[in-house]
């Protein structure tokens, strides 16, 4: 039972190629259904970790790294259509740069450290889903682009809060280790 959030994270990785070949190819209903497949995913696996209380750093991780590859390659291809603007595409990927660079310059790979996304990239996260859903639906001729402009903004605000909150908490991390550092140092003299 513990490792199903895992198995779920890993199935949306896994349903990223046919998400992708059906947009691609132009089966946009088929692709709709694959991207509502996958959000409703991550939502599943992220209930079910804590209803069976079986979070792990190693599903943290697989469950981020399934939502940033569903983002990037939605972006990615929406961007290639002509749907999305690459401005977008850039801010998102960038932001998803600081986030993979903060952890790897805090050293948090460890055990002792774990993910905890903030509130604003949670919010990122759905606003970045709801976008894509409403360029599937424009793509499957259920509504227009009317509001797009609006949620685009939306998705840039929450995007640029949420890295600035990350790098605000990577440059307190690492003030932190650094002081906790000196002071055993101190006390070894």
């Amino acid at each position: 039972m513990n490792y199903i959030p895992n198995i779920i994270s890993g199935l949306r990785i896994l349903l990223i190629p046919f998400f992708a070949y059906f947009i691609i190819n132009s089966h946009y209903s088929y692709a709709l259904y694959f991207f509502i497949a996958m959000c409703i995913s991550d939502a599943l696996d992220g209930y079910i970790a804590r209803f069976l209380r079986c979070e792990s750093i190693s599903g943290a991780y697989l469950d981020a790294i399934a939502d940033k590859l569903m983002i990037n390659v939605s972006f990615f291809i929406l961007y290639i259509m002509d749907i999305l603007p690459f401005y977008i595409f850039v801010i998102v990927v960038l932001r998803d740069f600081i986030i993979f660079y903060g952890i790897l310059l805090n050293n948090s790979f460890d055990d002792s450290v774990r993910i905890n996304p903030i509130f604003i990239s949670k919010v990122n996260t759905v606003m970045q889903m709801v976008l894509v859903l409403y360029c599937l639906l424009f793509l499957n001729n259920i509504i227009s682009l009317n509001y797009i402009q609006d949620i685009i903004n939306t998705v840039i605000l929450t995007t640029v809060l949420s890295a600035m909150e990350y790098i605000y908490n990577y440059i307190n991390l690492s003030k932190f280790k650094n002081s906790n550092r000196s002071i055993r140092y101190s006390s070894n003299l």
